[in-house]
């Protein structure tokens, strides 16, 4: 073992010491200022002087700044104070408040800590868990129903009644947000009082909602100076929440941008790669140009890179038979040459690329050209694919994507299944409650779809309250399990509208590929399976024999 991590072991166990003799330290403090508000005495203001300054001091050394903070400011209070007698009421209760906050700081120290100063990416990344939501709420019945609303969405629930309960747990894992009641049985406004500890004390950043029955000004300013997210009151509008957590957690880091590299120099290409995924790319390399097609549809790059000059065929050329295909006419082609003739850099741009970078090119550059083009086109993609209601993909898209992983299924012999979802009694919602609360509904099914389908499942809204899944690797019956768990689980959402409750209910029908269909055959066993399950008395998932 080396000299550092000799030292850090020792660093490690001297934590652990103190850890354990922390809880004495505090029990003395308190020990003391009993002996100032029952015995007057001259000696326990001496004393809580010095096991302050003390504290100050160690608490800082071994790794809680927060309470070597609040250690400072009692200290700093007690010396305005030379004795007994100038302790007036203000003062007392400003000791008090100190000592309530030290003492609540302590219980959120964690039991073992794995460093004496863990960064907040390490605590981020090995103890914050995006799908756990911590709610602290002391009404049993509210806890229970946030707890089943959100786990129809795929959200994992922990409630605690108490803060002193959550606050042993969060030493443990990290939730990606907390729910916080305003008022506990620790006080009025003890969510806030809670949250402003959690936030001084933790490394790690969690965002918090707070909840109440409370609507006054005191409980929300409560709730923005203990930096809250959200202010939502109750009866919790489920819908909102969501919302609120959907905007929360989508700060996450996004996906990785996919960049095929196309080059016959291997050695080259490996360079290449090598450069884009040292920055977190996702990165292939391909030699072979007749493997291009099947490259492209199974691996989906946001950004081809690929060089001008190859044996099999040109760059130029091979551009020409990417964009024959309309589902990658948008994906940026950057070039890759030695080529310095600008008549022909822009004929080869003319031809479908986005992009000439002259060889040889420095890392940086190719690093900057990449990542913009990249960037650019997932954004893009993302306005021209997406519908702008729920978020799925548009019609058109999700049409284009079946015909592709029917092409896909059909060459790996893989099973395919489709299927069409509708809201039953849609047009009721509208009417009685009107077409915002219906595009409510919408963004309900989107979400609750996106949550409990499979990352490689597909999802679209086909047109008003239609929308289409497109389950590759899955067979019929496999496909009917998948729908029934969430007709289900829709049907037990509750929906609100102006204190209101209602439920809604979902229909489908699921067609599999068989193999000489095509996307409009599938399409069509698809919606004659839904036309199905509605004449059979909605509120059920009908299959295509």
């Amino acid at each position: 073992m080396d000299n550092n991590n000799q030292k850090l072991n020792k660093l490690r166990q001297l934590q652990k010491k103190y850890l354990s003799q922390l809880p004495d330290q505090i029990s003395t403090l308190n020990t003391a200022w009993l002996g100032i508000i029952h015995d007057k005495s001259p000696t326990a203001l001496n004393t809580l002087r010095q096991l302050t300054h003390n504290l100050t001091g160690s608490a800082g050394t071994f790794g809680f700044p927060a309470i070597s903070d609040e250690a400072r400011e009692l200290e700093n209070c007690l010396n305005t104070h030379e004795d007994i007698q100038s302790l007036d009421e203000a003062a007392l209760k400003l000791i008090e408040q100190s000592l309530r906050r030290i003492t609540n700081l302590s219980k959120l120290t964690p039991d073992n800590p794995a460093d004496v100063k863990p960064s907040s990416a390490q605590l981020s990344a090995n103890n914050k868990d995006k799908q756990l939501i911590y709610v602290i709420e002391d009404d049993p019945l509210i806890a229970e129903e946030i707890c089943t609303q959100l786990n129809y969405f795929g959200y994992q629930v922990q409630t605690f009644p108490t803060t002193e309960d959550a606050s042993q747990t969060l030493k443990e894992r990290m939730p990606s947000i907390m729910l916080i009641d305003i008022e506990l049985p620790d006080g009025d406004l003890a969510g806030p009082e809670f949250a402003k500890l959690f936030n001084r004390y933790s490394m790690v950043h969690v965002p918090i909602i707070f909840i109440s029955a409370r609507d006054d000004w005191q409980a929300r300013l409560a709730a923005a100076q203990a930096e809250g997210s959200a202010y939502l009151t109750k009866p919790l509008d489920f819908n909102e929440l969501i919302e609120q957590l959907e905007n929360l957690t989508s700060h996450h880091e996004p996906e990785p941008f996919k960049v095929l590299v196309v080059d016959d120099v291997l050695i080259l290409a490996e360079h290449y790669a090598t450069v884009l995924s040292s920055s977190g790319m996702d990165v292939k390399t391909l030699s072979n140009l007749d493997e291009l097609l099947e490259q492209l549809s199974d691996f989906k790059p946001d950004l081809i890179l690929m060089d001008v000059h190859m044996p099999q065929c040109s760059g130029l050329d091979a551009a020409k038979v990417i964009r024959q295909k309309n589902e990658l006419l948008s994906v940026p082609i950057v070039f890759l040459s030695t080529e310095q003739d600008p008549l022909k850099r822009l004929s080869a741009m003319a031809l479908g690329g986005d992009d000439f970078l002259q060889k040889p090119i420095s890392d940086e550059r190719l690093l900057a050209a990449v990542r913009t083009r990249a960037a650019r086109f997932r954004k893009l993609r993302s306005l021209m694919l997406n519908d702008g209601l729920t978020g799925l993909l548009n019609h058109v898209t999700i049409k284009m994507q079946l015909e592709t992983e029917i092409s896909r299924s059909q060459r790996k012999g893989e099973p395919l299944s489709f299927a069409m979802i509708d809201i039953d009694h849609f047009k009721a919602v509208n009417d009685s409650y009107g077409h915002p609360i219906g595009d409510r509904v919408l963004k309900s099914v989107a979400r609750m779809l996106k949550k409990r389908l499979r990352k490689s499942d597909l999802i679209g809204r086909y047109g008003g309250e239609e929308f289409a899944i497109i389950l590759p690797q899955t067979d019929l019956k496999t496909a009917e399990n998948l729908l029934h768990d969430v007709r289900q689980t829709f049907s037990q959402i509750t929906q609100h509208c102006h204190g209101a409750q209602f439920s809604c209910t979902l229909s489908a029908g699921i067609a599999q590929l068989k193999p000489d269909d095509t996307t409009d055959n599938l399409i069509k066993m698809a919606d004659k399976a839904l036309y199905q399950a509605k004449n059979g008395g909605r509120n059920a998932v009908s299959k295509a024999l």
